[in-house]
């Protein structure tokens, strides 16, 4: 089978030898986040990657993704914890899946969905430790009782309590210190109240690597599990390996005289003549457009330097004043391939690996190696 014109090649042996490399490190259980497509990987595929290499849990954003795990047939416990009240909550408890709980309207409406569906809820109490996002605050103190009372008629399962890191990818920033000493301060005022708060999870993929006093009961890597360190921080606690290649056939090769202008804009021109490759990979697809350095693809094992703005569908590279690329070879955006990776990608954009993964479009086709 030939080939898609454009391709992300996505190695999900790899993934799985992360999620063990993970796993081994920590000797934590895993909880794999595949929220985001998989952080651009694809979703189930990506699922059942971590699960194999040993994750015993899924975390996703929405309960959409985690019901699509569900009709794929996955049976691991799944976590979705960006839940309004106006989600579906009938729909996730008869799927089974964990619903994380940070407010009382949340908890109101997840309670009415069990009144109707006959379902014990399952919940994770997330702890507002900091990051002023999700999480219980003020709100704290009404939650635990509210929760207490549910447990005692035997009406809802605390399966965990749980907080997210703000600056794991900075391992000395002070707010990792505090926000430990205020999850601490919610675990102690759950068992005063006499609740067990369950599994105790906090450790992102920062945490994983730089944070060992946060591992608590279980670990949660989204990053890591896609082979990139959080804010590109070396270490030799863990060796993953990236598991995605972006790819795209030439296009077109042709001859440019000296004075012409490339793209939009025609914020580059040509002192010389020169060769140029036109890619068919843009914006559309997840390449960024604000390119604040030089960046390169490569092509037969030589790097070239893109030229000229991206485009929505397409970019072009300089080839040189000759050169044996042709049409149809392949271009290596990032990847095994290539001498660059979404890392390099993510400092030539003024952004994070995170997007350059997790931005690849839908029209890119996502195929096993």
């Amino acid at each position: 089978m030939a080939k898609p014109v454009i391709c992300a090649t996505i190695d999900f042996a790899q993934i799985s030898k992360n999620a063990e490399a993970i796993i081994a490190a920590t000797n934590k259980p895993l909880m794999a986040v595949v929220k985001a497509d998989g952080y651009g990987h694809g979703l189930i595929p990506t699922a059942q990657a971590a699960l194999r290499g040993g994750a015993t849990w899924l975390g996703v954003a929405f309960t959409d993704e985690a019901l699509t795990l569900r009709k794929s047939g996955i049976t691991a416990p799944i976590l979705a914890w960006l839940t309004p009240p106006t989600d579906d909550f009938a729909k996730a408890l008869e799927s089974g899946i964990d619903l994380s709980l940070s407010a009382l309207d949340q908890l109101d409406a997840i309670m009415a969905a069990s009144s109707l569906t006959g379902i014990k809820p399952r919940v994770h109490l997330k702890v507002d430790t900091g990051m002023s996002r999700g999480g219980a605050l003020e709100e704290f103190p009404l939650l635990v009782s509210a929760i207490g009372e549910l447990l005692n008629e035997q009406r809802i399962d605390l399966v965990a309590t749980w907080s997210h890191l703000a600056c794991a990818d900075e391992p000395e920033h002070p707010l990792n210190a505090n926000q430990l000493k205020r999850f601490h301060s919610a675990l102690d005022y759950l068992e005063s109240e006499g609740i067990d708060p369950g599994i105790r999870h906090f450790a992102n993929s920062g945490g994983v690597l730089h944070l060992p006093e946060l591992h608590f009961d279980m670990v949660r890597a989204g990053l890591l599990l896609y082979g990139y360190l959080p804010g590109g921080i070396a270490t030799e606690r863990i060796s993953v390996q990236p598991a995605m290649e972006l790819s795209a056939q030439v296009a077109l090769v042709k001859r440019v005289p000296a004075g012409s202008t490339i793209g939009y804009g025609a914020t580059a021109e040509l002192s010389v003549d020169r060769f140029i490759g036109l890619i068919p990979l843009g914006y559309a697809d997840g390449i960024p457009r604000q390119l604040l350095g030089e960046i390169t693809c490569t092509i037969a094992g030589r790097r070239y330097p893109l030229i000229g703005r991206v485009s929505m569908d397409q970019v072009t590279v300089d080839l040189g004043s000759e050169t044996e690329v042709r049409a149809g070879d392949e271009a290596i955006i990032f990847g095994a391939g290539s001498s660059a990776t979404a890392d390099d990608w993510a400092k030539a954009a003024g952004t994070i690996s995170y997007e350059i993964l997790s931005r690849i479009g839908s029209r890119v086709p996502r195929v096993a190696r």
